[in-house]
Order: C-alpha cells, then structure tokens, then sequence
C-alpha cells in the first residue's frame, strides 16, 4: 500500500464528530455521464504552479462533492487538478495514460512530472501523460489538518487501557482538526469517489484511455474496470491490494510479506559491500536497535522534530523500516541508519519517518492517506482486547516486526475516526473484455504477492506477471518486468501466463 508518488524520490455532516456506522456508497455510474452532460467541461491546459518542471502542463476539472447526490441544490463542488506531459510523436500518438503512483495519498502530479528523464522513450512519445491527483490530494482540494495534532506521538500498538484511550482521543482529535480545516470534503474521499472522478476527466478528455496503476492505484483503477469496464484500452496494476479480506487476513497478510522481505535485506546487507553492515549478523542487529528503542527512545540528534522527530521509539522504527524496503536503492541508507542506530543516533531512521511540516501540498499525503484509508478499509475493532488479539497475531507469524504494517496501523489509527467506511472491502467483478495486466514481485514488502493471487482470482480476466525479486512495484526499476508492461501499455501485448522475469 505504500506510495510511489516520490519515483523523483487516511453520510456525515461537518458537524458530526460521532463514530458512524459503515455506509455503503452505491455505485451509480450514470451520475458520471449525467453531471459531464450537464456541466460540459472541457479540458484546458495551460502552466502549472511554480514547484513544477515547465515540461508539463496543468489543468483543473470540477467534480460534485457528492457523486450520490448531483443534483442536489447543496451539492458543493471539488477541484481536480491534474498535469500533463504532452506526447512527443503526436503523428503516432495512442492516447492518454493516467499513471497513479500508490498512497493512499500519493500526489499523481508530482509522480507524472518527474518522469520525463524516467520512462521509455516510446511511452513518452506516444503517450499524453496525466497525473490526476485524486480528491483531498495535491494540487486537487486538498485534505488539511492541524500539523501540530497530526504530529503528537501516539502509540498505535498500546498495551494498557490508558494508552489505548489516547489513541482513540487522538483519532478523534486528528479527524475534528480535518474536519475544521477542510470542510466536508473529508466525508467524500473514498475511492470509488476517485474512481468517478477518473472517468469524469475520461469524459471531459474525449476518448478511451490507458491506466497504469501502482500500490494503492490497483486498487483505485481495478475498482475503475469495475464500474467502467467499457471505457478503456488497457489497464496495468503493479503491487497488488486486495480489497476484499477481512482484517485479521489483510495483518497477516502484509506483515509476513513484509518480514520476507526484510529477510531478503539481511542476505544481501551481509555479502554486499555497499552495506555498512556487511559481515556482521544483521537480524542480531536489527533486533538489537528494536530492543533498545523499546527500552527508551533513541537520540536522533539530527533532528529538531520540525522536519523529523529528534528521536525513534519501538513503533517508529518497526513502521520506518517498512519503508525502507520499498526500494532496494534505500537498502544502503537502512544499512547505515542500522549500524547508527545500535551505536545510539538513529538520525537516518527519523528522517525518513514523514511527519507534517505546514506545506499544504506535501502534507495532503500524510492527512489524505489517513483520510482515505479511513472510508476504504474496515477498522471494526471495539476495544483494547481486539486490538492486542491483532497484535498477538503479528507477534506469532513475523516475530521480527511484531506485525506492524500499514494494513495495522490504519486498523488502529482510523479508530474514533469522524467519517464513514463508505467503501467497504468486497470482491472486484470485473465483467469487461480487455484483458487487464497484473505484475507483482514475490518479495513485496507492502503489497504481497498473495494479495496478487487474490485479485487475480477476482478479475479473472487478466494476466499476472511475476518478478522474483524484492522491492515494492516493477515499473519503475527499468528492466524485463518493464519492457513487457510497456509492451502491453503499447501494443497490448501481454506476457504468456505464468511469466517470471529477474529483473
């Protein structure tokens, strides 16, 4: 589930603070085509804000607040906002690619307009690029809180009943915050909200279009071939999420993924000379840093907590850790950051533990992840004891990182949270004749080639390509795993069945 967008590198009214019951949010699809018939927009581009390369072009779309209510006379509205990076072989041009690099949260503009040095030279030729950053992201409405709230430590494993009440107070603060700041708008960032404004901008667009979605964007463009499975040519979905388990199922799912991976680290940390620890017994020492920081909070002395936190607790480096996984060109930095931190200055670590910092646009990653998170993935636990259970659960099945994972912690911090599951996890029924292309690698360390296998047996119709190899998503690593998905993106060529690639 964790986000790419750094490839350059969370039914009630404002008011309502009370837990809601689950809503189910139907999935009327002609809302789409009434409000584009009715509101006629067009697309139109011209410069972006300061911050963007001037390689690429912006644009904005406005979409209902309420895609369930279009026609209400209270119906606010939301805007879109979305880069493009122009095809440069317009004579033999395919169309649009709309890329979403994961998140949830991940800002598409920023992802998109980094990629103009990154991507194969027929993909940028023959492809208009768009980054569309979903509702409560980027240079779309943004979701925004209180970064002082959002910043206050929490512990998200608690293990008394006093730690466990601070967490749901926090939650509850946190999403009041969001609540003042953003208005309703934090009511109405579920994905299938994001799904109608994808197609919505489809419309606006005039004609089919391509989709390559990563981490949480298989989520989001799988639930788009789920309820448009006419509206587009080909669509990509690399590091998998299955939105269909059950809680218990999606911890160990993802946890045991991700201590397969870590594991990974330890083999190529101990022969690689590029690793500062090479030679020495890495697991020794990785769990050395997890006791001391459960001991007491390692120093970060490079820190001053406004841009990281100036020291690292149990949590915080279980949570860290994961991240560092992602790409196997963070590998060396976790090697470094381990050896510091066993020697008491966990610097390395902090810094790459995002916390707010006041910027609207960077910040919207960390507020929107909470706040999608929240109205996408159930979050049923009622007390202490069904979170500890969770717990328990990690504990046995990934003794390394005790079970902490991003499936974890927004089971636990979308507690108390204000606004409603509105998009309950269900099965993809994907009824559609294009075949869709999956690609997964084995050592996934958020989204877990298992969870792959699932959506697979749920589409049906689609192809999984395997990459035995470690890192989170292929695309972007340039290799056979990227030629072949550029194959499909291209001349929808797909892999024969059962394809592993190495690279």
């Amino acid at each position: 589930m964790a986000t790419l967008a750094r490839l350059a590198i969370a039914g009630i009214a404002a008011a309502g603070l009370g837990q809601a019951a689950p809503l189910a949010k139907t999935n009327n699809c002609d809302a789409v085509s009434q409000w584009t018939k009715q509101h006629k927009q067009t697309i139109k581009w011209g410069a972006c804000p300061d911050a963007f390369p001037d390689t690429v072009t912006c644009a904005t779309y406005l979409a209902p607040l309420d895609w369930n209510r279009i026609h209400g006379q209270a119906n606010e509205t939301v805007q879109l906002g979305m880069v493009r990076l122009e095809a440069g072989d317009k004579a033999n041009r395919i169309g649009y690619l709309f890329v979403n690099p994961g998140g949830p949260g991940g800002q598409a503009t920023s992802a998109v307009a980094s990629l103009a040095g990154r991507l194969d030279p027929e993909i940028l030729a023959r492809f208009d690029i768009i980054g569309l950053d979903p509702r409560g992201v980027g240079i779309s409405t943004p979701v925004q809180c209180d970064p002082e709230v959002f910043n206050k430590r929490v512990k998200y494993m608690p293990k008394t009943e006093e730690e466990y009440e601070a967490l749901i107070q926090y939650n509850k603060d946190l999403g009041a915050s969001c609540l003042e700041k953003t208005g309703p708008l934090v009511n109405y960032v579920d994905t299938i909200s994001a799904v109608k404004d994808h197609e919505a901008v489809r419309i606006a667009l005039g004609e089919k279009a391509t989709y390559l979605g990563l981490s949480y964007g298989t989520q989001l463009f799988s639930q788009y071939a789920q309820l448009f499975p006419n509206s587009f040519r080909a669509i990509a979905l690399d590091g998998n999420l299955q939105h269909s388990q059950s809680e218990s199922t999606n911890v160990l799912v993802e946890s045991t993924s991700y201590e397969a991976t870590l594991k990974q680290f330890f083999n190529w940390c101990t022969s690689d000379s590029t690793c500062a620890l090479q030679g020495k017994d890495v697991e020794a020492v990785f769990s050395s840093v997890r006791e001391k920081a459960s001991a007491a909070p390692i120093p970060a002395p490079g820190c001053d907590d406004v841009a990281c936190r100036s020291d690292v607790t149990e949590e915080d480096f279980l949570f860290t850790a994961q991240g560092f996984l992602i790409s196997q060109g963070n590998w060396p930095a976790l090697g470094q950051g381990l050896l510091e931190a066993d020697n008491g200055n966990a610097t390395i670590i902090s810094e790459f533990n995002q916390i707010a910092i006041g910027d609207a646009y960077e910040d919207s990653y960390l507020y929107a992840g909470t706040a999608i998170g929240c109205q996408d993935w159930a979050h049923a636990s009622k007390d202490l004891t069904d979170v500890v259970e969770k717990q328990n659960l990690g504990a046995v099945f990934s003794p390394l990182t005790l079970g902490a994972s991003q499936s974890y912690k927004l089971q636990t911090q979308c507690l108390g949270w204000p606004a409603p599951l509105s998009n309950p996890p269900a099965p993809i029924v994907y009824k559609g004749k294009v075949k869709l292309l999956q690609v997964n690698s084995l050592y996934d360390p958020s989204t877990s080639y298992t969870w792959a296998l699932g959506l697979q047996s749920e589409i049906k119709n689609s192809v999984l390509l395997t990459r035995n190899g470690s890192g989170h998503t292929s695309y972007s690593l340039g290799g056979d795993t990227t030629k072949l998905t550029n194959a499909y993106l291209l001349n929808l060529t797909l892999p024969e069945p059962g394809t592993i690639t190495t690279s």
